[in-house]
């Protein structure tokens, strides 16, 4: 049960923090990308000293297997977060929520492919119910969504890494924001060389607000995380369409984006999916307690 709370509350969370990122649309992604990583591995540094887990992360290194697992998901953590920071501080929310509606089918197939999940008939049709609608959204935007396929990708099969690692859970993100820390510091060293860095050139308070890309980043994968070894994917896909959804809600509302009766048609059929796979898990439950 927590491991659903914790789902259903990080998908909730990177739904709401897409006005924190357009408030930072003035700092370059990549830049943004940099201080993201390198703040994010300071807290996590501090959290695990706190908690006294920085044995285990230090181990790590001696494990070979886990090492690569965790530097192919450092990978595509950051390519996820490049795109998505991209798409929302360039004027493309909806793309970027759309990659995020594309991310449960990389979820779910990586779920029956590895780990062997099954899928009722009542999950199926779910499943279709809800491609349909995705299909729908991606034909309103009119060309092949770059970025949404690539967020899909990233983060779909970021769940496999995740699900596949032994570590705990800050040992892990710890683990992931070290092997990509030494790049994120050259790079802003570089870009501080050139006279391009925003760092330090609009005031302390603006600094503040971009070193806060750690909090902001790390609470929601540390629910990810925990979540992820405690739900099956294709649960952990499928509740994912909370996060675009307020995404999306956020641009029509908040920043006037264009809704028109076509993803209206495409939520119905999105949400109408999500809720008979709702229905079908707790039947399920239900049965296995009885």
């Amino acid at each position: 049960m927590m491991g659903l709370v914790a789902a259903v509350a990080c998908y909730v969370y990177w739904g709401l923090i897409v006005m924190y990122w357009v408030a930072l649309a003035q700092v370059d992604s990549q830049e943004l990308l940099m201080h993201r990583v390198v703040w994010t591995f300071v807290l996590t540094l501090f959290v695990m000293g706190f908690r006294g887990t920085l044995r285990e992360y230090l181990a790590a290194y001696r494990n070979r297997k886990v090492f690569w697992w965790h530097c192919l998901g450092a990978a595509l953590l950051a390519a996820n977060w490049y795109l998505f920071v991209y798409g929302v501080t360039h004027g493309r929310i909806a793309d970027a929520s759309l990659g995020y509606f594309l991310c449960p089918f990389v979820t779910i197939f990586w779920g029956r492919v590895i780990e062997k999940e099954k899928l009722s008939r009542t999950q199926w049709v779910s499943i279709v119910l809800a491609g349909l609608g995705v299909a729908r959204i991606a034909w309103s935007i009119g060309e092949v969504p770059v970025i949404a396929t690539g967020i899909a990708l990233t983060w779909g099969t970021f769940s496999i890494v995740k699900k596949r690692s032994n570590l705990g859970i800050f040992s892990g993100l710890g683990m992931e924001m070290s092997i990509l820390t030494p790049f994120a510091i050259a790079y802003l060293l570089w870009f501080g060389v050139k006279g391009e860095i925003v760092w330090g050139t609009l005031g302390g308070s603006f600094d503040l607000l971009i070193a806060s890309t750690g909090f902001v980043t790390m609470v929601p994968l540390l629910l990810y995380a925990y979540a992820v070894k405690r739900v099956s994917l294709t649960t952990m896909g499928l509740l994912q369409y909370v996060m675009p959804t307020i995404g999306l809600a956020i641009a029509v509302f908040v920043y006037e984006e264009p809704f028109g009766r076509e993803r209206l048609v495409a939520f119905c059929s999105i949400w109408l999916g999500l809720a008979l796979y709702a229905m079908d898990s707790f039947r399920n439950a239900r049965k296995s307690r009885t």
